[in-house]
């Protein structure tokens, strides 16, 4: 049994194996310097981490070369009132991810079957995103991360060169706050950042299904 087992995922090894080929394959050169120019910009339109006016700490993650895994955003903070000047008293939160494919694998795939589409508002509307909205009042879980992010212990990133990581996840981060601002791309799925943010798309993922 144990050896149909083995041999089972060998096989389904194999098929990924030769499924990535073909598809590698089947997209030029051509294919991917047109995606990789569109991709960037299209990424900070869908996914800003940057937001005028308020108090926010924003998080995108999307992984180099390794295409296949769907980018995710948030961005929690106090938003400005549109009534009346100020903030609004109550934590906000917005959730962004790319389904059923990433981002960059659709717009790819736009590209390929319809080659002539070149307008950023045609392309931006037809990627596929879901997207959820809640505030303290509806995922109080979010007022509570906030509180452990303030706590958090520092550690940049390392700069003595000892070891590199091949196709990282990109772990980036932007916050604006009472006493100044801050922009960062991690690499280290283990920096307390990185595990904070982690942390949080669990909690907001249970604010889903309430």
């Amino acid at each position: 049994m144990k050896r149909r087992s083995i041999a089972a995922v060998l096989a389904l090894v194999l098929v990924a194996f030769w499924w990535s080929s073909l598809r590698l394959s089947s997209e030029t050169k051509a294919d991917f310097e047109w995606t990789n120019q569109h991709f960037g910009p299209l990424l900070d339109t869908l996914m800003p981490m940057e937001r005028r006016g308020g108090l926010y700490v924003s998080y995108r993650a999307n992984r180099d070369y390794v295409t296949s895994t769907p980018e995710y955003w948030f961005m929690i903070g106090l938003e400005p009132s549109k009534k009346k000047y100020g903030l609004h008293p109550y934590v906000s939160a917005h959730v962004r991810l790319a389904q059923p494919t990433s981002i960059y694998d659709q717009l790819m795939a736009i590209h390929r079957a319809e080659p002539a589409t070149r307008d950023t508002t045609t392309l931006q509307n037809r990627i596929k995103i879901q997207s959820w909205d809640f505030t303290e009042m509806t995922c109080p879980a979010i007022k509570d991360q906030l509180g452990k992010l303030k706590n958090l212990p520092a550690r940049f990133p390392d700069i003595n060169g000892r070891y590199v990581i091949i196709h990282p996840m990109n772990h980036a981060f932007s916050m604006v706050g009472e006493d100044g601002e801050l922009r960062m791309s991690l690499f280290d799925d283990q920096n307390p950042l990185v595990r904070w943010a982690q942390e949080t798309r669990q909690a907001l993922d249970a604010c889903k299904t309430r």
